[in-house]
């Protein structure tokens, strides 16, 4: 069997596809594919999708024309993910507790203009082009630290592990909301009124009563995704060598 006529097992990963996928139509290339199937998750309130949406969007008969472009549901994914984490910055040149604030917040930006990438980060494994990029340029500030190689991406882990499972907070939160009808604050703190005042008429938790009858505690927000990742940076620079330091604001 020659190269060319090899396909990658079920579940395998579309940057190792081959044969290449073919050449674009006025209606159809991956870049077409993946653009769209971006936007209907971005419409989707908990980012699930289906080919044959994704067909319908682009106008597209078969669903199974769009499999000759991204090889599987799993191909389709690997480039949506990847697509969003082109989207992380790193800044270089001016140490490692800069290059990892500017991941954090970049990641955090991303993931509230696709609540989706969250779920689907954790989905595949992080091996596209711009998945690499974005940990070569975290792993390559980190290295004048002197650190071995499992902690310095145990430093960028860290920080990504903050992005994700905040993003899936505010999924889940989103889909929640849209679930029960319940889009703002003021509609989620109306219909838990009524057990809130049977927890507080019961007086068994007192601390988390006082806590949610005041209102100065949301103002401001006492654990931000920004203040959280500054937490986490302190406690990485716990294990940062002296010696080592570099540039740390």
């Amino acid at each position: 069997m020659t190269s060319s006529e090899r396909r990658p097992a079920a579940g395998g990963l579309v940057w190792f596809d081959e044969p290449a996928p073919p050449r674009a139509t006025e209606q159809l290339s991956r870049e077409r594919i993946v653009a769209a199937a971006v936007e209907l998750a971005d419409d989707q309130v908990p980012g699930e999708i289906t080919m044959r949406a994704l067909a319908a969007r682009l106008g597209v008969r078969s669903p199974m024309a769009l499999y000759r472009y991204v090889g599987s549901k799993d191909g389709l994914v690997d480039l949506m993910t990847d697509q969003v984490y082109g989207r992380i910055t790193v800044p270089r040149g001016e140490g490692w507790r800069p290059a990892l604030r500017g991941l954090g917040r970049t990641g955090w930006d991303a993931v509230r203009q696709h609540p989706w990438f969250a779920r689907l980060a954790f989905a595949r494994p992080p091996m596209g082009p711009n998945a690499l990029r974005l940990y070569e340029a975290a792993l390559a500030e980190l290295a004048p630290l002197g650190l071995d190689a499992t902690t310095r991406m145990g430093f960028v882990k860290t920080v990504l592990g903050h992005v994700l499972g905040s993003g899936l907070a505010l999924l889940e939160e989103e889909t929640m909301r849209a679930r029960v009808g319940l889009p703002e604050d003021s509609d989620l703190e109306a219909a838990v009124a009524p057990y809130m005042e049977r927890i507080a008429a019961a007086g068994e938790h007192p601390h988390f009563v006082g806590w949610a009858s005041d209102p100065q505690r949301l103002a401001p927000e006492p654990q931000s995704f920004e203040q959280v990742l500054e937490w986490l940076l302190d406690g990485l620079a716990t294990l940062v060598p002296e010696a080592g330091g570099g540039a740390s604001d």
